[in-house]
């Protein structure tokens, strides 16, 4: 073995409790520095073709982050090369043995791509496609291939750094209702990405570590120690910090009212800390006398009621005033889902006359951003309405249906527009968090149901509390047919608001 040198390789990660001498570190990179353990030949091989056909390159390379890094993975070469893509494809599959299901497999874009379809055919696991952007023509769709909600897939990547590439492909196929818990890697530069994936309940199995493969050049003489010694070190200097992709997700409630830029989502936080409650109902009911018993029974345990005026076969002012004692005695707030979509002028009239007369009752209204920013800026009224402070806007960037159009071009642009007019957006519904956010924006999500895992016949797709606040970045879940559907509405209730609390409590505490 020459000079090799194994005490190089002991590494601290999540796994170790940060000791130098920790049994799991030293007792798989003992794997490394002896040849008698099965398998090992196989692994030692790999690493020197990969050596040889400079994969993985020593030198100064410098890095997308402006590092300047004395090692380079350029795993791309692989496809040149069957033998060894070959070999690849099967190691990763082998991290998949474990997995009571694999439905499904995506690569990340681009150099997974080919490894993850060889996996796909050879072990026949259906295979989707992530594009890196949607293309302006056909179905515009960012993820491809034939799937149904509900079904889990494992995501292949070649290198992992950060992680951030394993979790943008896993929010695009969480939004169609994929669950998304594991994710294989050929390498693993142990710079913080599997914590960081962790942090977003995606658990990461690598075939090799940094440390490892260096172990095993080193050992074969392919690297001398001086080298192999400028890697590691460069290696545990550079960890990178756990991503925080929006900071909304992980700052206090007190914090993020502090900077409301509008009185009803002010009035929302302070409903959601005294109530310690983050649910909304969807009272999807025909008979405005049937929402007020609802409320009434449920008020308690709700931070907004929401309601589709146009479907109430009873409305009249008298009773929708009725509703809104009940809002004040049980103290949360009345949100029509009218989703206003028209010319500011006319919708200034939809909002403020006809025979609903919204504006003398509803604190939350929500909208579509198709019509443009100056629907938005305009839609109840010049500066001095009182509705700019009595009533907030809630913006549709995404729904909760299958194929909806609101891709995420829409809904980057849309939030721009929201923010622009943040004295009058409190917030927006969707199914993710926006790239285009502030912590004073509230997230209503939709679709919440714990009682199906996929969703129903017309095309909504459902996820639990935990999956909506979690992964998905919701501040308020919104419950409709799971809860007013129950044969217990207050116990249910009940244990909604619990399971949306606990969740949003764990996404703040635990970043």
């Amino acid at each position: 073995m020459g000079n090799f040198n194994a005490k190089l390789y002991q590494f601290t990660g999540e796994d170790c409790v940060g000791q130098q001498d920790c049994n799991s570190c030293r007792s798989r990179l003992h794997l490394w520095a002896t040849s008698t353990p099965s398998g090992l030949p196989e692994m030692d091989e790999l690493a020197v073709k990969l050596f040889d056909i400079q994969a993985v390159k020593f030198g100064s390379f410098t890095l997308k982050s402006g590092q300047v890094s004395p090692i380079y993975f350029d795993f791309r070469l692989i496809i040149s090369y069957p033998a060894i893509l070959e070999k690849v494809a099967g190691l990763l599959w082998k991290k998949c043995s474990n997995n009571a299901t694999v439905d499904l497999i995506c690569g990340v874009p681009y150099t997974a791509l080919p490894i993850a379809t060889l996996i796909s055919v050879t072990n026949r696991v259906p295979m989707l496609l992530r594009r890196k952007e949607a293309k302006e023509y056909g179905t515009k769709k960012l993820i491809e291939g034939d799937f149904r909600p509900g079904m889990n897939c494992i995501i292949v990547e070649d290198v992992v750094t950060t992680g951030t590439s394993v979790l943008e492909t896993a929010i695009e196929l969480r939004k169609l209702g994929i669950e998304v818990t594991h994710a294989i890697v050929l390498l693993d530069r142990r710079q913080g990405g599997k914590e960081n994936l962790s942090k977003h309940g995606i658990e990461l199995s690598s075939v090799f570590h940094v440390e490892e493969i260096m172990a095993s050049l080193e050992k074969q003489s392919k690297v001398d120690h001086k080298v192999a010694e400028e890697v590691m070190n460069f290696i545990r200097g550079n960890r990178q910090p756990i991503l925080n992709r929006n900071p909304r997700l992980h700052v206090s409630l007190e914090e993020r009212r502090s900077s409301c830029k509008h009185p009803i989502a002010s009035r929302l936080f302070d409903l959601m800390m005294a109530k310690k409650s983050n649910l909304c109902v969807a009272a999807d009911l025909p008979s405005l006398d049937d929402v007020i018993t609802l409320a009434e029974s449920i008020g308690p345990k709700i931070v907004v009621l929401k309601i589709h005026v146009d479907i109430l076969e009873d409305f009249s002012l008298t009773k929708i005033r009725q509703l809104k004692e009940v809002a004040r005695a049980h103290e949360f707030l009345i949100m029509e889902d009218r989703k206003f979509a028209d010319i500011a002028n006319t919708v200034q009239q939809q909002f403020h006359g006809g025979v609903y007369r919204i504006s003398e009752w509803a604190d939350l209204i929500t909208a579509h951003p198709l019509p443009g920013p100056e629907m938005i800026t305009h839609m109840f009224g010049d500066s001095s309405s009182d509705s700019r402070r009595t009533c907030g806007c809630v913006l549709i960037l995404e729904m909760s249906t299958k194929n909806a159009l609101t891709n995420e071009d829409y809904a980057k642009e849309a939030a721009k527009w929201g923010l622009i007019a943040s004295d009058i957006v409190t917030g927006f519904v969707g199914q993710s968090a926006p790239n285009s956010d502030f912590p004073g924006w509230i997230q209503f999500t939709p679709g919440v149901n714990s009682s199906s895992a996929s969703g129903d016949s017309k095309g909504q797709q459902y996820c639990s509390p935990a999956k909506a606040v979690l992964e998905r970045g919701a501040d308020i879940i919104i419950v409709g047919r799971g809860l007013i559907n129950s044969q217990d509405v207050v116990a249910t209730a009940e244990t909604y608001r619990t399971e949306g609390w606990a969740a949003l409590t764990q996404r703040i505490t635990n970043p």
